[in-house]
């Protein structure tokens, strides 16, 4: 009731079973993405006609610094959209350490989207609501599809922040499935793959009002 007081004071014995559950969950997501890894299911959209002929089973990866300039150009456009960073905005830290090998390309996306520029233009200056259909956009390549994917992600930026939430996406095991370690994130429901409904479509079309638009427009 509002107003009421607490009725049940949570103690030391409710905090560590609570902080026991989320260590649970976590491995079992980390089980689920090493399951799936281990599958060697072909990354990517799925079709209804003919899919074998769509999938790449070895997929090649290249680690030139040629080949990651152009990764990295490609991840900034489709996690910052058309706000371009200045040079002292950039993330320059992961931008070497991605070039060095020493992370991935999802490691430098999860980077990038923890970044204090992404912060600044779409988390501080956007609703809660815009904000994680962004986040979804630029990391899943998707829109939200329901309600319920709206309430539980607010409730998780809520109780564990806003970084608890970059990483509930980068290590979900549909990003996973079609990004892996090395694939930049992209827009997927502009041609109508396996499971996508017409809604996805739609809402892709009305997220990207044109190509010269920003994403943080609070619409």
């Amino acid at each position: 009731m509002p107003g009421q007081a607490k009725i049940f004071v949570d103690n030391s014995r409710f905090e560590a079973s609570n902080k026991s559950y989320k260590y649970t969950l976590e491995l079992r997501n980390i089980y689920k993405r090493e399951k799936f890894r281990k599958s060697k299911k072909p990354i990517g959209n799925k079709f209804t006609h003919n899919s074998l002929d769509y999938f790449t089973y070895q997929k090649f990866s290249p680690y030139s610094d040629a080949s990651l300039e152009i990764a990295i150009v490609a991840s900034y456009k489709q996690i910052y959209g058309n706000l371009f960073a200045m040079e002292s905005e950039r993330s320059v830290d992961i931008e070497r350490r991605l070039r060095n090998g020493d992370i991935p390309i999802r490691e430098f996306i999860r980077g990038l989207s923890k970044s204090s520029f992404y912060r600044k233009n779409f988390v501080e200056k956007v609703s809660q609501k815009r904000s994680i259909e962004l986040n979804f956009m630029h990391l899943l390549g998707r829109p939200l599809t329901d309600h319920e994917e709206i309430q539980k992600n607010i409730k998780l930026i809520n109780e564990e922040g806003f970084e608890a939430h970059v990483d509930s996406l980068v290590n979900s095991l549909e990003y996973e499935e079609f990004f892996g370690e090395d694939i930049v994130p992209y827009e997927r429901f502009w041609n109508s793959p396996c499971g996508a409904m017409t809604s996805s479509f739609i809402n892709t079309a009305l997220f990207k009002k044109g190509f010269a638009s920003s994403d943080n427009l609070n619409l």
